[in-house]
């Protein structure tokens, strides 16, 4: 199914092209990937955003859920603070790229700052949901086999609410790639993987085809995160609870 959806895709993107001149088709685009992996400008992409990724995304997960249980399990600070967070993750990220460059200084550290912080509220809020949604008879169950405090939280509220948890991660990784995308547009060769500047040159000598061969290799990134980390911790989640024949 994936291989005919992306027949698909390719099909309309070579349609689209021979209507709309101005933009290229998919054997010239994929010829200059081509050219990007025998160089290593698409390996080397890969290999640095996936690095930079995964500890931005790393320290937002940990903290997240973390936080995430902690309002999850107090009613009274959940109604004050699951607000602004709501509103924290619907603000666009181009709004704070400035802010952590002033405050933080023109380096790494303000675009991975800005990376982790914008998938934070997402986490939070995926936890804060599921913890919320764990049936109370669950809760009640392991009240009546001496269950409580932090022992109740790990044993019976964390994995209840665990598919949750992996869907409010799934939604923060995907904030946090485009804050890193948007950053790198923003702000150039900051976080050194290599995308803001092909995209810099690529806007400069006005060089669609390899704006486009730079999407495929970020998207090539996305989906083998999709396939590889996530699709297999879900599938396993339905098998335990019985929801995969």
């Amino acid at each position: 199914p994936t291989l005919v959806t992306g027949s698909v895709i390719l099909l309309g993107w070579l349609l689209t092209s021979l209507v709309t001149a101005r933009i290229p088709g998919p054997v010239p685009t994929l010829k200059l990937l081509g050219q990007m992996i025998a160089d290593g400008t698409a390996t080397t992409i890969l290999g640095r955003t996936a690095l930079f990724m995964g500890v931005c995304f790393g320290i937002a997960a940990v903290a997240g859920v973390a936080v995430g249980l902690f309002i999850g399990t107090r009613p009274a600070l959940d109604r004050g603070v699951s607000p602004y967070l709501a509103a924290l993750q619907a603000m666009p990220t181009s709004l704070w790229i400035p802010v952590a460059a002033i405050v933080i200084g023109a380096s790494v550290w303000s675009l991975g700052t800005v990376v982790a912080l914008g998938a934070m509220p997402a986490v939070i809020l995926g936890t804060r949901t599921a913890v919320k949604n764990v049936p109370p008879l669950l809760l009640r169950a392991g009240h009546t086999f001496g269950e409580s405090g932090f022992s109740l939280l790990r044993r019976v509220v964390l994995p209840a609410a665990l598919p949750g948890i992996l869907t409010g991660l799934e939604l923060g990784w995907s904030i946090a790639f485009r804050c890193l995308v948007a950053g790198e547009i923003f702000s150039g060769t900051l976080s050194g993987t290599g995308i803001g500047a092909v995209i810099s040159r690529s806007k400069t000598t006005h060089d669609i085809t390899e704006m486009l061969a730079t999407i495929i290799v970020v998207l090539v990134l996305s989906v083998l995160v999709d396939r590889l980390a996530f699709a297999p911790v879900q599938h396993r989640l339905r098998q335990t609870r019985g929801l995969v024949d």
